[in-house]
């Protein structure tokens, strides 16, 4: 299945027949999902029984005795997988690479998805995951998990209430692990209370309505919850061992504190430590391979009552991006689409046969957008008060061509777009998706010279109004893909005039600068724009991460107490979003978050360039159960979302 779009009609003098033009390929794009094979979940049916198949290597152990009946390592109620296309077979290894040992984390944040709950490949809707069912109660303020019965950690020992009042007792509330509690977990000056109700039911309770702690519980809150497996931790832990002894632990072990050892044994790059996922850690890295092997006690079956997962081991090695590239076009991963480079397409399709892979089109729950961010906070008073003339953003929208480099750098496939939800999102505004795109350098001067900076220097480029030389850096860090982007850009701006360079640099440098507002424009890839009531980054002053203003989100945070005092546009979109956050009800929350789109395109905060950027998964024709499409974004963990337990390969 090809999802893409031509860029027809964009930017295009007709302006109402461009808008129906889109609509109708964003139709017939959505009735082309609609076709897509997905996985599907259910519950195991009391009247099946326990006649449960597993693994041949698990059902030779069970034979020497070195392991329990696998119906008897299944919940009562284990969640059914249903595979979209077949069931097995077991056995098979599937090939991943990363750029370093700490890119290895991805395993635990995209494919060891395990939280009560989780997204569907399409990131619309809320499946049952670790907890069976759930229940909001009291506006938002009270949430009910039941979780499944007689789950158990990988070493065999149940998972029940007590290892989430561990993590909230002795984790959470522990200053010295948490100095910090997320506002997921607070509200009305309190933190949430947390109560067993019985052992297999967990109710948190909020002073106030907490409307998006549900959409929490889909994420990495939600899975940090069930990653601290009591029985194992406490003999790490001030609550159950003298604190003194455990400082001595830590001192053996090159620590200083006995936090920094609980620290090391809770993580997922530790071993013995016990997990929910379907595979489980043998040998961290730095090793080469970092190997994960299948844990017989997984909760997940598929509709014939064979235990899940079908692979026997996932393995990551290190290389730099490009050799992971070679790599690919060379057939030797087995499905991935990080490190992947966009610009290598043609390659990566015309080396299909020779490679035995095949090219997945996936959708970028993040639009895929380099998202320009004018800093509304800049440490330079001058240039602060021209970022923040939404003249000037417009203005600089308007003199980018996306069509141009759209043909020129994205072979065509993708679509000029601002920073909004994309099409297949409840948020979809197109209003919002295409303020301000069409080409109109002779707009931008208008708008320029209407601002005070008509006057120019001998090189043809603008003055501040007083005079002074006005000049600005598009400044990125050097692991995002789109510099040629991102220098045509430099190039439409200076033909408005605008003295503008790109300066690209190494990403803690970056990072420095973006912290202490020393930034002129910083960029960043679009992200999370699929729900953006979960992270709305770019569309609110929402944390360190809202390059357009971090000052701003400083307020947000503190709740007016720290940072500068945002303008009325900004406060009443900041506004809007606290409503969302006071409401579970999803209606009620998408029609808030219109509104703040609204504000977003009337002022433009930041500015997106190209969007709908395929994200380029190659999978390797032996591998089953992948779908053709689904959304690819961290706010929905992808892969996880599409259930990689029920990957399989035809050997």
């Amino acid at each position: 299945m090809v999802l893409s779009l031509s860029g027809a009609g964009w930017g295009g003098p007709d302006k109402a027949a461009a808008d129906d033009q889109v609509t109708e390929q964003l139709a017939a794009q959505l009735a082309r999902l609609k076709k897509v094979k997905f996985h599907q979940v259910a519950e195991w049916p009391a009247d099946k029984g326990r006649a449960f198949k597993e693994a041949p290597a698990l059902a030779k152990l069970v034979q020497e005795g070195k392991l329990p009946p696998v119906a008897e390592r299944l919940p009562e109620n284990p969640l059914v997988i249903v595979p979209p296309e077949q069931a097995g077979p077991y056995g098979g290894t599937w090939v991943r690479f990363g750029i370093s040992p700490g890119d290895v984390s991805q395993f635990r944040h995209r494919i060891a998805y395990e939280a009560l709950i989780r997204w569907d490949p399409l990131g619309r809707k809320l499946l049952p995951n670790l907890a069976s069912k759930w229940e909001v109660a009291d506006g938002g303020r009270t949430y009910t998990f039941w979780l499944r019965k007689g789950v158990r950690w990988s070493d065999g020992q149940p998972f029940t209430v007590d290892d989430i009042l561990f993590w909230y007792k002795c984790v959470l509330l522990n200053q010295e692990l948490t100095p910090g509690i997320s506002p997921t977990f607070q509200n009305g000056g309190q933190v949430v209370k947390v109560e067993k109700v019985d052992p297999y039911t967990v109710r948190f309770t909020f002073a106030e309505p907490n409307g998006l702690f549900l959409l929490h519980m889909a994420d990495e809150p939600g899975y940090d919850m069930v990653s601290f497996p009591a029985h194992y931790l406490k003999q790490f832990h001030p609550d159950f061992v003298d604190k003194a002894k455990l400082e001595e632990m830590a001192r053996v072990e090159g620590r200083d504190f006995w936090y920094q050892h609980f620290q090391t044994k809770g993580t997922w790059r530790c071993p013995e430590t016990p997990t929910l996922w379907a595979w489980s850690l043998i040998n961290p890295p730095p090793a080469r391979p970092a190997l994960f092997e299948r844990n017989p006690y997984y909760w997940k079956v598929d509709p014939e009552g064979n235990q899940l997962p079908y692979l026997d081991k996932v393995t990551f090695d290190i290389y730099d991006p490009e050799t992971i590239n070679l790599k690919a076009i060379n057939g030797e991963v087995g499905m991935q689409g990080r490190h992947l480079s966009f610009q290598n397409i043609q390659l990566f399709l015309s080396n299909r046969d020779k490679g035995g892979y095949r090219v997945l089109r996936w959708l970028d729950g993040g639009v895929g957008n380099l998202i320009l961010c004018p800093n509304l906070n800049h440490k330079d008073q001058s240039l602060a008060r021209i970022f923040g003339d939404k003249r000037f953003r417009i203005a600089l929208s308007q003199a980018i061509n996306r069509e141009e480099m759209n043909q020129a750098l994205y072979f065509d496939l993708c679509r000029p777009r601002q920073m909004a939800p994309p099409y297949f999102s409840k948020f979809y505004d197109q209003a919002a998706e295409q303020a301000y795109l069409k080409y109109d350098p002779a707009l931008a001067n208008k708008l320029l010279d209407e601002m005070g900076l008509d006057k120019k220097d001998s090189g043809g480029f603008r003055l501040k109004p007083d005079g002074s030389s006005l000049s600005f850096q598009l400044e990125v860090s050097n692991n995002i893909e789109g510099t040629q982007a991102l220098q045509m850009v430099t190039e439409y701006w200076r033909q408005v005039g605008l003295k503008c360079d790109l300066k690209v640099m190494a990403r803690q440098l970056y990072q420095e600068r973006i912290k202490a507002l020393q930034h002129d424009i910083g960029v960043w890839k679009g992200a999370g724009a699929i729900n953006p009531v979960v992270d709305p980054r770019f569309f609110i002053p929402y944390s360190n991460s809202s390059l357009q203003a971090i000052g701003y989100a400083k307020w947000f945070r503190s709740n007016g107490e720290k940072g500068p005092e945002p303008p009325a546009e900004i406060k009443e979109a900041i506004n809007l979003y606290r409503r969302i956050q006071a409401t579970p009800d999803e209606e009620e929350q998408v029609g808030l978050m219109k509104k703040i789109l609204d504000l977003n395109r009337e002022n433009l905060w930041v500015i997106g360039t190209i969007g709908d950027v395929p994200e380029l998964y190659l999978v390797q024709n032996s591998f089953r159960n992948v779908p053709e499409v689904a959304v690819s974004d961290w706010v929905v963990h992808t892969p996880g979302n599409t259930a990689p337990e029920c990957y399989a390969k035809v050997e």
